[in-house]
Protein backbone atom coordinates (compact mmCIF):
# COMPACT_ATOMS: atom_id res chain seq x y z
CA UNK A 1 0.00 0.00 0.00
CA UNK A 2 0.91 3.40 -0.65
CA UNK A 3 0.30 6.53 0.97
CA UNK A 4 -0.28 8.57 -2.28
CA UNK A 5 -0.65 7.43 -6.01
CA UNK A 6 -0.17 9.42 -8.84
CA UNK A 7 -1.80 9.40 -12.07
CA UNK A 8 0.23 10.97 -14.61
CA UNK A 9 4.07 11.21 -14.97
CA UNK A 10 4.31 14.71 -16.43
CA UNK A 11 6.42 17.47 -15.12
CA UNK A 12 3.31 18.22 -12.47
CA UNK A 13 3.15 14.86 -11.28
CA UNK A 14 6.89 14.17 -10.71
CA UNK A 15 6.71 17.49 -8.93
CA UNK A 16 4.28 16.10 -6.74
CA UNK A 17 5.87 13.18 -6.09
CA UNK A 18 9.27 14.70 -5.38
CA UNK A 19 7.69 16.82 -2.50
CA UNK A 20 5.82 14.02 -1.38
CA UNK A 21 8.92 12.13 -1.02
CA UNK A 22 10.93 15.00 0.40
CA UNK A 23 8.55 14.42 3.06
CA UNK A 24 8.98 10.60 3.68
CA UNK A 25 5.54 9.98 2.27
CA UNK A 26 5.57 6.55 -0.15
CA UNK A 27 4.68 7.40 -3.81
CA UNK A 28 3.63 5.76 -6.83
CA UNK A 29 3.43 7.11 -10.01
CA UNK A 30 1.65 5.35 -12.44
CA UNK A 31 1.89 7.00 -16.07
CA UNK A 32 2.52 4.02 -19.54
CA UNK A 33 5.53 6.44 -20.38
CA UNK A 34 6.65 7.95 -17.60
CA UNK A 35 9.34 10.43 -19.11
CA UNK A 36 9.06 9.36 -22.66
CA UNK A 37 8.19 13.39 -23.49
CA UNK A 38 8.65 14.62 -26.92
CA UNK A 39 12.01 16.18 -27.77
CA UNK A 40 10.51 19.70 -27.97
CA UNK A 41 11.70 23.18 -26.37
CA UNK A 42 9.24 24.65 -23.72
CA UNK A 43 9.00 28.43 -22.27
CA UNK A 44 9.62 28.01 -18.41
CA UNK A 45 8.56 31.34 -16.89
CA UNK A 46 11.48 32.83 -14.44
CA UNK A 47 9.11 32.42 -11.24
CA UNK A 48 10.03 28.80 -11.97
CA UNK A 49 13.17 29.13 -10.52
CA UNK A 50 12.86 28.80 -6.69
CA UNK A 51 10.49 25.77 -6.91
CA UNK A 52 12.52 24.27 -9.74
CA UNK A 53 15.58 24.76 -6.49
CA UNK A 54 12.96 23.29 -4.08
CA UNK A 55 12.79 20.18 -6.83
CA UNK A 56 16.67 19.64 -6.88
CA UNK A 57 16.83 20.53 -10.74
CA UNK A 58 19.45 22.80 -10.67
CA UNK A 59 20.77 21.44 -13.47
CA UNK A 60 17.99 21.37 -15.64
CA UNK A 61 18.04 24.53 -15.50
CA UNK A 62 21.93 24.89 -16.48
CA UNK A 63 21.17 23.14 -19.28
CA UNK A 64 18.24 25.31 -20.67
CA UNK A 65 18.79 28.29 -22.92
CA UNK A 66 17.95 31.83 -20.79
CA UNK A 67 15.83 33.75 -22.65
CA UNK A 68 17.35 37.62 -23.69
CA UNK A 69 14.17 38.88 -25.23
CA UNK A 70 11.15 38.26 -27.10
CA UNK A 71 10.46 39.44 -30.38
CA UNK A 72 7.22 40.16 -32.11
CA UNK A 73 5.76 41.05 -35.20
CA UNK A 74 1.60 41.13 -33.97
CA UNK A 75 0.05 42.61 -37.07
CA UNK A 76 -0.02 46.13 -38.11
CA UNK A 77 2.47 46.82 -34.87
CA UNK A 78 4.85 45.67 -36.70
CA UNK A 79 8.29 44.47 -35.28
CA UNK A 80 8.54 44.98 -31.48
CA UNK A 81 11.36 43.88 -28.98
CA UNK A 82 11.14 43.06 -25.98
CA UNK A 83 13.36 43.06 -23.04
CA UNK A 84 10.75 41.93 -20.03
CA UNK A 85 7.41 39.89 -20.85
CA UNK A 86 4.61 40.00 -18.99
CA UNK A 87 4.33 36.31 -18.68
CA UNK A 88 8.36 36.11 -18.59
CA UNK A 89 9.12 38.42 -16.10
CA UNK A 90 12.77 39.98 -17.06
CA UNK A 91 13.43 36.43 -18.93
CA UNK A 92 12.37 32.99 -19.30
CA UNK A 93 14.45 30.11 -20.35
CA UNK A 94 13.85 27.58 -23.46
CA UNK A 95 14.37 23.66 -22.12
CA UNK A 96 14.04 20.65 -23.68
CA UNK A 97 11.08 18.90 -21.99
CA UNK A 98 12.69 15.55 -23.07
CA UNK A 99 15.98 16.65 -21.10
CA UNK A 100 13.66 18.09 -18.14
CA UNK A 101 11.51 15.12 -18.45
CA UNK A 102 14.62 12.34 -17.73
CA UNK A 103 15.77 14.84 -14.95
CA UNK A 104 12.66 14.56 -13.02
CA UNK A 105 12.63 11.17 -13.50
CA UNK A 106 15.69 10.96 -12.33
CA UNK A 107 15.49 12.95 -9.03
CA UNK A 108 12.37 11.24 -8.04
CA UNK A 109 13.89 7.54 -8.55
CA UNK A 110 17.12 8.66 -6.35
CA UNK A 111 14.36 9.81 -3.74
CA UNK A 112 12.57 5.94 -3.60
CA UNK A 113 9.40 6.98 -5.75
CA UNK A 114 7.74 3.66 -7.24
CA UNK A 115 7.40 4.29 -11.51
CA UNK A 116 5.13 1.92 -12.64
CA UNK A 117 4.42 2.35 -16.58
CA UNK A 118 1.10 1.43 -16.94
CA UNK A 119 -2.38 2.41 -18.00
CA UNK A 120 -4.79 3.23 -15.67
CA UNK A 121 -8.07 1.66 -16.42
CA UNK A 122 -10.25 1.67 -13.16
CA UNK A 123 -10.27 3.96 -10.00
CA UNK A 124 -12.60 3.65 -6.92
CA UNK A 125 -12.73 5.46 -3.72
CA UNK A 126 -13.45 3.44 -0.83
CA UNK A 127 -13.53 3.19 2.95
CA UNK A 128 -10.28 1.54 3.13
CA UNK A 129 -8.57 3.93 0.58
CA UNK A 130 -7.97 3.85 -3.37
CA UNK A 131 -7.85 1.10 -5.24
CA UNK A 132 -6.46 1.33 -8.44
CA UNK A 133 -6.04 -1.15 -11.39
CA UNK A 134 -3.98 -1.02 -13.70
CA UNK A 135 -3.05 -2.43 -17.35
CA UNK A 136 -4.90 -5.44 -19.10
CA UNK A 137 -5.50 -9.36 -19.73
CA UNK A 138 -2.60 -10.67 -17.58
CA UNK A 139 -0.50 -7.64 -17.11
CA UNK A 140 -4.10 -6.59 -14.43
CA UNK A 141 -2.57 -5.09 -11.27
CA UNK A 142 -4.25 -3.73 -8.49
CA UNK A 143 -2.24 -0.81 -6.43
CA UNK A 144 -3.83 0.48 -3.09
CA UNK A 145 -3.28 3.89 -1.98
CA UNK A 146 -4.44 6.49 1.17
CA UNK A 147 -4.56 9.10 -1.47
CA UNK A 148 -4.46 10.27 -5.39
CA UNK A 149 -3.36 12.73 -7.39
CA UNK A 150 -4.87 13.53 -10.68
CA UNK A 151 -1.89 14.54 -12.66
CA UNK A 152 -3.52 13.21 -15.91
CA UNK A 153 -3.09 16.90 -17.87
CA UNK A 154 -5.97 17.96 -19.78
CA UNK A 155 -8.04 14.84 -19.70
CA UNK A 156 -8.27 15.18 -15.65
CA UNK A 157 -9.68 11.25 -15.97
CA UNK A 158 -9.44 10.58 -12.06
CA UNK A 159 -11.13 13.97 -10.95
CA UNK A 160 -13.86 13.77 -14.01
CA UNK A 161 -14.44 10.16 -12.63
CA UNK A 162 -15.26 11.77 -9.06
CA UNK A 163 -17.89 14.13 -11.03
CA UNK A 164 -15.81 16.79 -11.55
CA UNK A 165 -16.40 18.83 -15.10
CA UNK A 166 -13.85 20.61 -17.41
CA UNK A 167 -14.29 24.03 -18.46
CA UNK A 168 -12.94 24.63 -22.08
CA UNK A 169 -11.96 28.45 -23.56
CA UNK A 170 -11.98 28.27 -27.68
CA UNK A 171 -10.53 25.41 -29.93
CA UNK A 172 -7.41 26.02 -30.03
CA UNK A 173 -4.64 23.27 -31.32
CA UNK A 174 -0.49 23.90 -32.25
CA UNK A 175 1.33 22.65 -35.17
CA UNK A 176 5.13 21.56 -33.68
CA UNK A 177 7.78 21.45 -35.97
CA UNK A 178 11.71 20.52 -34.77
CA UNK A 179 14.07 23.10 -35.39
CA UNK A 180 18.10 23.79 -35.54
CA UNK A 181 18.81 25.75 -32.67
CA UNK A 182 18.87 29.74 -33.81
CA UNK A 183 22.10 31.86 -33.54
CA UNK A 184 20.37 34.20 -30.21
CA UNK A 185 18.76 33.14 -27.23
CA UNK A 186 15.51 34.62 -28.75
CA UNK A 187 12.10 33.80 -28.21
CA UNK A 188 9.53 34.73 -31.52
CA UNK A 189 6.11 35.13 -31.71
CA UNK A 190 4.12 36.50 -34.96
CA UNK A 191 0.55 36.94 -36.00
CA UNK A 192 -1.14 35.71 -39.21
CA UNK A 193 -4.88 35.87 -40.23
CA UNK A 194 -5.59 32.08 -39.16
CA UNK A 195 -3.34 31.85 -36.03
CA UNK A 196 0.07 32.67 -34.28
CA UNK A 197 3.66 31.15 -34.58
CA UNK A 198 5.96 30.95 -31.41
CA UNK A 199 9.57 29.65 -32.07
CA UNK A 200 11.42 28.57 -28.81
CA UNK A 201 15.03 27.74 -28.73
CA UNK A 202 17.04 25.30 -26.48
CA UNK A 203 20.51 23.74 -26.79
CA UNK A 204 19.34 20.57 -28.18
CA UNK A 205 17.74 22.31 -31.00
CA UNK A 206 14.21 24.53 -30.87
CA UNK A 207 10.45 24.05 -31.74
CA UNK A 208 8.60 26.30 -33.70
CA UNK A 209 4.75 26.13 -33.94
CA UNK A 210 1.73 27.68 -35.39
CA UNK A 211 -1.44 28.00 -32.90
CA UNK A 212 -4.72 27.86 -34.29
CA UNK A 213 -8.36 26.26 -34.96
CA UNK A 214 -8.31 22.65 -34.96
CA UNK A 215 -9.69 22.61 -38.54
CA UNK A 216 -7.01 24.50 -40.03
CA UNK A 217 -4.46 22.20 -37.46
CA UNK A 218 -5.41 19.05 -39.41
CA UNK A 219 -5.22 20.63 -42.80
CA UNK A 220 -1.55 22.00 -41.96
CA UNK A 221 -0.65 18.59 -40.76
CA UNK A 222 -1.96 16.68 -43.40
CA UNK A 223 0.40 18.66 -46.12
CA UNK A 224 2.73 20.09 -43.83
CA UNK A 225 6.12 20.77 -46.36
CA UNK A 226 3.20 22.68 -49.04
CA UNK A 227 2.23 24.84 -45.70
CA UNK A 228 5.92 25.41 -44.77
CA UNK A 229 6.83 25.96 -48.25
CA UNK A 230 4.27 28.74 -48.44
CA UNK A 231 4.88 30.55 -44.70
CA UNK A 232 8.44 30.77 -45.48
CA UNK A 233 7.49 33.36 -48.65
CA UNK A 234 4.76 35.12 -46.26
CA UNK A 235 6.24 35.09 -42.72
CA UNK A 236 7.90 38.70 -41.46
CA UNK A 237 10.01 36.93 -38.28
CA UNK A 238 9.76 33.50 -37.75
CA UNK A 239 12.54 31.58 -39.67
CA UNK A 240 10.39 27.85 -40.53
CA UNK A 241 13.38 27.27 -43.33
CA UNK A 242 15.33 24.57 -41.48
CA UNK A 243 11.86 23.43 -39.28
CA UNK A 244 11.16 19.47 -40.03
CA UNK A 245 8.78 16.72 -38.89
CA UNK A 246 6.72 14.70 -38.50
CA UNK A 247 4.55 17.52 -37.29
CA UNK A 248 2.52 16.72 -33.87
CA UNK A 249 -0.39 18.11 -33.33
CA UNK A 250 -1.20 19.75 -29.18
CA UNK A 251 -4.24 20.25 -27.98
CA UNK A 252 -3.58 24.06 -25.98
CA UNK A 253 -7.12 25.34 -25.22
CA UNK A 254 -7.53 26.93 -21.93
CA UNK A 255 -9.36 24.65 -19.32
CA UNK A 256 -10.14 24.56 -15.41
CA UNK A 257 -11.97 21.96 -13.60
CA UNK A 258 -14.78 23.23 -11.53
CA UNK A 259 -13.94 20.86 -8.56
CA UNK A 260 -10.22 20.71 -8.35
CA UNK A 261 -10.63 18.44 -5.03
CA UNK A 262 -12.62 15.87 -2.63
CA UNK A 263 -12.37 13.20 -0.43
CA UNK A 264 -8.95 11.72 -0.63
CA UNK A 265 -7.65 13.48 -4.01
CA UNK A 266 -6.58 16.57 -5.63
CA UNK A 267 -5.98 17.79 -9.43
CA UNK A 268 -3.14 19.81 -10.16
CA UNK A 269 -1.29 20.76 -13.64
CA UNK A 270 -3.10 20.99 -16.55
CA UNK A 271 -5.78 18.48 -14.91
CA UNK A 272 -6.72 21.12 -12.94
CA UNK A 273 -6.23 24.30 -14.95
CA UNK A 274 -4.56 24.73 -18.15
CA UNK A 275 -3.48 27.50 -20.38
CA UNK A 276 -3.49 29.10 -23.79
CA UNK A 277 0.24 29.21 -24.54
CA UNK A 278 0.11 32.65 -25.30
CA UNK A 279 0.22 33.30 -21.56
CA UNK A 280 3.26 31.66 -21.36
CA UNK A 281 2.27 30.21 -17.54
CA UNK A 282 1.74 26.35 -19.03
CA UNK A 283 5.35 24.65 -17.80
CA UNK A 284 5.56 26.64 -15.06
CA UNK A 285 2.15 26.27 -13.66
CA UNK A 286 3.22 22.25 -13.84
CA UNK A 287 6.27 22.61 -11.53
CA UNK A 288 4.71 25.14 -8.89
CA UNK A 289 0.93 23.37 -9.03
CA UNK A 290 2.53 20.41 -8.94
CA UNK A 291 4.86 21.31 -5.58
CA UNK A 292 2.31 22.38 -4.03
CA UNK A 293 -0.08 19.87 -4.69
CA UNK A 294 2.38 17.13 -3.30
CA UNK A 295 2.23 19.36 -0.04
CA UNK A 296 -1.06 19.47 0.39
CA UNK A 297 -1.44 15.91 -0.32
CA UNK A 298 1.24 15.28 2.43
CA UNK A 299 -0.59 17.83 4.70
CA UNK A 300 -4.13 15.84 4.42
CA UNK A 301 -2.43 12.70 5.57
CA UNK A 302 -1.23 14.61 8.94
CA UNK A 303 -4.68 15.14 9.68
CA UNK A 304 -4.76 18.96 8.16
CA UNK A 305 -8.31 17.81 6.27
CA UNK A 306 -8.16 21.40 5.27
CA UNK A 307 -4.85 21.52 2.67
CA UNK A 308 -6.40 20.14 -0.26
CA UNK A 309 -9.12 23.12 0.36
CA UNK A 310 -6.36 25.68 0.45
CA UNK A 311 -4.44 24.34 -2.58
CA UNK A 312 -7.56 24.28 -4.79
CA UNK A 313 -8.51 28.13 -3.95
CA UNK A 314 -4.83 29.17 -4.49
CA UNK A 315 -4.67 27.42 -7.54
CA UNK A 316 -8.18 27.80 -8.80
CA UNK A 317 -7.36 32.09 -8.23
CA UNK A 318 -3.68 31.86 -10.15
CA UNK A 319 -6.34 29.94 -13.15
CA UNK A 320 -8.73 32.78 -12.67
CA UNK A 321 -6.18 35.53 -12.94
CA UNK A 322 -4.51 34.13 -16.08
CA UNK A 323 -7.41 33.02 -17.90
CA UNK A 324 -8.91 36.64 -17.07
CA UNK A 325 -6.01 38.30 -19.15
CA UNK A 326 -4.83 35.53 -22.01
CA UNK A 327 -7.72 36.69 -24.24
CA UNK A 328 -6.43 40.63 -24.38
CA UNK A 329 -3.65 39.75 -26.91
CA UNK A 330 -5.89 38.22 -29.19
CA UNK A 331 -8.46 41.67 -28.32
CA UNK A 332 -5.49 43.42 -30.11
CA UNK A 333 -6.71 42.15 -33.21
CA UNK A 334 -3.56 42.21 -35.31
CA UNK A 335 -6.03 40.57 -37.97
CA UNK A 336 -9.74 41.33 -37.85
CA UNK A 337 -10.13 37.48 -38.86
CA UNK A 338 -12.87 35.28 -37.30
CA UNK A 339 -9.74 33.47 -35.51
CA UNK A 340 -8.96 36.23 -33.87
CA UNK A 341 -12.51 38.23 -33.41
CA UNK A 342 -13.48 34.82 -31.42
CA UNK A 343 -10.53 34.22 -29.41
CA UNK A 344 -11.33 38.03 -28.12
CA UNK A 345 -13.84 37.69 -26.37
CA UNK A 346 -12.10 35.40 -23.95
CA UNK A 347 -14.51 33.33 -21.33
CA UNK A 348 -14.57 29.48 -20.85
CA UNK A 349 -17.75 27.48 -22.17
CA UNK A 350 -19.31 24.70 -19.92
CA UNK A 351 -19.15 21.28 -21.68
CA UNK A 352 -20.67 17.90 -21.06
CA UNK A 353 -18.80 16.01 -18.31
CA UNK A 354 -18.72 12.57 -20.24
CA UNK A 355 -16.50 9.49 -19.31
CA UNK A 356 -13.63 8.85 -20.58
CA UNK A 357 -11.28 6.15 -20.59
CA UNK A 358 -8.48 6.25 -17.57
Amino acid sequence: MFDVLIAGGGPAGLAAATALAQRNVSVAVVDPAAGLAAPRAELLAQGAEPVAHRLGLEHALARAVKIDAVESHWGAAGLQSHGAHPGLGLHGWGISRKHLSIAMVQRVSDLGVRIIEARITNAQKTARGWFVKTGTGSDTATLHARYVIDATGRPAHIARRQSATVLHGPDLVAVLWRTPRPKSNVMQAEAVAEGWWYSVPHQAGGTVAFVTSSGTAKQVSGSSSAFLAQARDTLNLIDVRHATGPTRLMDCRSAVLDQASGPGWHATGDAAAAFDPISSQGLFNALSGGFFAGHAAADALAGDEDAPKVFEALASRTAERTHSTTHLQYAALPFDTAFWRHRARGGLDRLANTAVPA
